[in-house]
């Protein structure tokens, strides 16, 4: 055991100093009232726990172990920091109990030479804290110049470090290495089974990839353009949940500013464009307010001209804006209009504007005119669902019947289909999308996922895509495409099956077997611990053998987010939560109370 420090000689001298220290351990630390002297308060109690008292004292020990200190004070109250650790001495205590029940026995001398020979020290951690969260075994370093074992290193931070008799904490080093002996029983008959190993391989190896197109409601409810008789007959329809609606929107109708509803016309031009590109776009403003003044429908002229992609598809309708909302030019020019009013033309930093007012509103509301805004949306919200709907269903018959995704694409798109060129002409180049087509992140569209496995979100969003990643393995290349549109959210797909990866049972190395046989070795036996800890505990507190301290659970008041207690800058942990690695140095110097 002890070769690392050099020779037999070595050794026995270092035997030697080891039987001395215990020795001196029990003529210093051995009278009772000595104990509780270095410990600072360790009469006072963290838990009880089936008749074993755990000291305040042993509890800032194992926090001082933690390196719970140099947190600063917001981060280990955010990480429940104090309750982990006073979680970690209580499974300690317990699983001490059952281990000495087994029979197993641990000395103070026997613990203390293993510190000499092993240079660490034991320190529990819960089976809820994180896997980063410090515990288990913790390298120490008490070392002299040359390499030796130093009891004077190891006494001062005992008890300047830790505030604790040698006594007291080789007592500590017996509970964790009892623990630590029941916790190896338990993980003993842990086993992983070849068929273990190949399920964790098939979740490693297998990969799918689809292409789909969403269609979402949110892109067609933007181009409806419903008629006064269509919401007519769909609020009588539907008047309870018009008043629903508008009983929990009251507030946006009460005490407005004065507002006012427009439409525009957007022309853009660069803020650096040249005086002919500002010329042209000049003249097309002007020949589209020539349109409009003569009679040409405005929603119309905005839907096919505005190149604002946003509220072109809504006929240039903006909806009602205070004053302030928008640039300075435009919100002067449509204030000063009434409804039914067209403008001149207005220059912004975006470019040339025609706006034409639509209503003006300020005050209360009349509830006839908010309960008829009201089933508006609601109207558009519900045809808008049915459009996505049937617009997915259509897109995948006209799958089943031969077309593909490419196509359906290129036609949801309004893009040309590619010019047909003899062989070994190079044809020519591809007209670049529409400027809606790249800017509408609703509008339909070809995408791929990517690689995914069955348990992963194959479409990252708020929407749980898994059940997508479930119906997607039970697609094959003979069958690649569902039975009907997917409903992801409010949203509805068409996919096909693109690309799936299989594992292979050939290409199952035994380096393969090793590495997973480890890893799941691992999850289970911190599973089967977990759940005996968990059970064991919580018959103890069934049994009223579990009495923690809620006081020495509190945290002091931190200064600002940046308050620590007692940390060095260079020492806090990482931002995010992050626990900092286990790491002590001999205490020169006593620390203050």
């Amino acid at each position: 055991m002890l070769e690392k420090f050099g020779s037999k000689v070595q050794g026995a001298v270092l035997g030697t100093i080891i039987v001395l220290m215990s020795v001196i351990f029990v003529l210093e630390f051995g009278r009772p009232n000595a104990r509780q002297g270095c410990s600072g308060g360790g009469a006072s109690f963290a838990a009880r726990v089936a008749g074993t008292t755990i000291t305040e004292g042993e509890f800032r020990s194992a926090f001082v172990l933690a390196n719970g200190e140099r947190y600063p004070t917001a981060l280990a109250r955010q990480n429940r920091l104090k309750e982990l650790i006073l979680d970690g001495l209580v499974e300690r205590t317990l699983l001490a109990r059952e281990a000495r029940k087994m029979g197993f026995r641990a000395t103070e001398d026997e613990v203390m030479r293993r510190l000499a020979d092993e240079g660490v020290i034991y320190l529990s951690r819960s089976v809820n804290a994180p896997a980063s969260f410090p515990g288990g075994r913790m390298p120490v370093d008490f070392k002299d110049d040359d390499g030796h074992f130093d009891i004077e290193n190891a006494k001062r931070f005992i008890q300047n470090g830790l505030r604790r008799s040698v006594q007291e904490f080789a007592q500590s080093q017996v509970e964790e290495t009892l623990a630590q002996r029941m916790r190896e029983t338990i993980v003993a008959s842990v086993t992983v089974s070849p068929e273990e190993i190949w399920d964790s391989y098939v979740r490693e190896k297998e990969r799918v990839t689809l292409e789909f197109i969403r269609f979402s409601p949110t892109y067609y409810r933007d181009q409806l353009q419903p008629t006064d008789a269509e919401v007519t007959t769909w609020m009588a329809a539907n008047q309870p949940a018009v008043d629903a609606e508008y009983t929990r929107q009251r507030h946006r109708f009460t005490g407005l500013e004065k507002q006012v509803r427009a439409r525009h016309i957007l022309i853009k031009v660069a803020s650096d464009a040249s005086d002919d590109v500002r010329a042209a776009a000049r003249a097309k403003i002007d020949a589209l307010l020539g349109r409009a003044r003569a009679g040409e429908d405005f929603a119309t002229l905005a839907r096919e001209n505005s190149e604002d992609t946003g509220s072109a598809v809504r006929g240039g309708d903006l909806g009602y804006n205070p004053r302030g909302r928008m640039v300075a030019p435009f919100d002067t020019a449509q204030f000063a209009l009434q409804p039914g009013q067209m403008s001149d033309v207005v220059t912004t930093d975006f470019g040339f504007h025609i706006i034409k007012v639509e209503g003006l509103r300020e005050g209360d509301v009349p509830e006839a005119e908010a309960k008829r805004e009201v089933a508006d949306n609601l109207y558009r919200q519900a045809k808008a669902g049915d459009e996505a709907r049937e617009a997915a269903t259509r897109a995948l018959a006209e799958i089943r019947a031969g077309k593909t995704m490419e196509q359906l694409d290129r036609e949801l798109s309004g893009r040309p289909a590619p010019v047909a060129v003899e062989p070994g002409v190079e044809p020519p180049p591809e007209a670049p999308p529409a400027d809606d087509e790249r800017t509408d992140p609703y509008r339909p569209r070809l995408q791929d996922t990517r690689p995914f496995a069955r348990g992963d979100q194959p479409i990252p969003g708020a929407a749980d895509s898994g059940p997508l990643a479930r119906a997607a393995y039970e697609m094959t290349s003979a069958q690649p495409l569902p039975t009907a549109p997917f409903r992801l959210g409010e949203d509805y797909l068409v996919f096909r099956l693109k690309e799936r990866v299989d594992a292979v049972r050939s290409e199952l190395t035994d380096d393969d077997r090793a590495r997973l046989t480890d890893g799941l070795l691992a999850t289970k036996q911190a599973e089967a611990l977990a759940i005996f800890v968990r059970r064991l505990r919580a018959a103890a507190e069934s049994a009223g053998d579990v009495r923690i301290n809620e006081e020495v659970l509190t945290y002091p008041p931190a200064e600002g987010e940046e308050g620590s207690d007692g940390a060095e800058g260079g020492d806090r942990p990482a931002a995010g939560g992050a626990t900092p690695t286990p790491r002590r140095r001999p205490v020169e110097e006593p620390a203050g109370n």
